[in-house]
């Protein structure tokens, strides 16, 4: 049990070590930008506006102007409010309800955050549609749309409550890589606990999407 334990700490380990992978040399034809973005202990998904796809699309009126929305998710009693004590850090794993961020940009993640802290995967439209969809299905909707419930710490973010439960086996980082594979991006969410094995998965993923002729199609 010791030596499993330890085992899976080293994979862990050596997955969130593992250096990111070069940028596009060329991009695949009619692929659209999708970002992968490091926030230091989360990540976050950024789509162009454009690309928003279905009942998605309504963030375009919420954050008008805005050229890119980040998504990410977390727990709620964590997520809207900083931790202030070391209690509150010590139950924050601990599995509640959980929430969705939205962000937006009147940039691109790369611009604003720093081309080091991103990764661009080049995404079909089918890709595009799978992960609007994705993340629409995980959002609490009422009859009058998303349920908000928190105003982060500027107008440009808000917090919406989530269909699902932020558990020690679905965490804000987990929900990131589910997103992206539903999305057709060849990444694992197995195992997944922190922003560093997102950023070394997907800086694979990037590498494999870059090297192909066409955007590749997951079934």
């Amino acid at each position: 049990m010791k030596f499993a334990l330890l085992a899976a700490m080293f994979l862990i380990l050596l997955d969130a070590c593992t250096p990111d992978a070069p940028r596009c040399a060329s991009w695949p034809a009619g692929a659209i930008p999708v970002y992968l973005v490091d926030r230091g202990w989360h990540t976050e998904i950024g789509i162009p506006v454009q690309a928003l796809d279905g009942p998605l699309g309504l963030y375009r009126a919420v954050f008008p102007g805005a050229r890119t929305i980040l998504f990410s998710y977390g727990k709620k009693t964590f997520f809207t409010a900083p931790a202030s004590s070391v209690r509150e850090y010590l139950i924050g794993p601990f599995p509640g309800p959980a929430v969705i961020q939205t962000i937006g940009l009147s940039t691109t993640p790369p611009e604003a955050y720093g081309a080091d802290r991103t990764i661009v995967f080049p995404l079909s439209g089918e890709g595009a549609r799978r992960l609007s969809a994705f993340i629409w299905d995980d959002l609490a909707v009422r009859e009058d749309g998303p349920r908000l419930v928190a105003v982060g710490r500027h107008p440009a973010s808000l917090f919406y409550a989530a269909r699902s439960t932020y558990t020690l086996m679905h965490t804000c980082n987990g929900w990131v890589a589910e997103a992206l594979r539903a999305a057709q991006v060849p990444i694992s969410s197995q195992g997944v606990v922190f922003a560093g094995q997102v950023m070394a998965r997907g800086a694979r993923a990037e590498r494999r999407m870059c090297g192909a002729s066409a955007v590749p199609a997951l079934p």
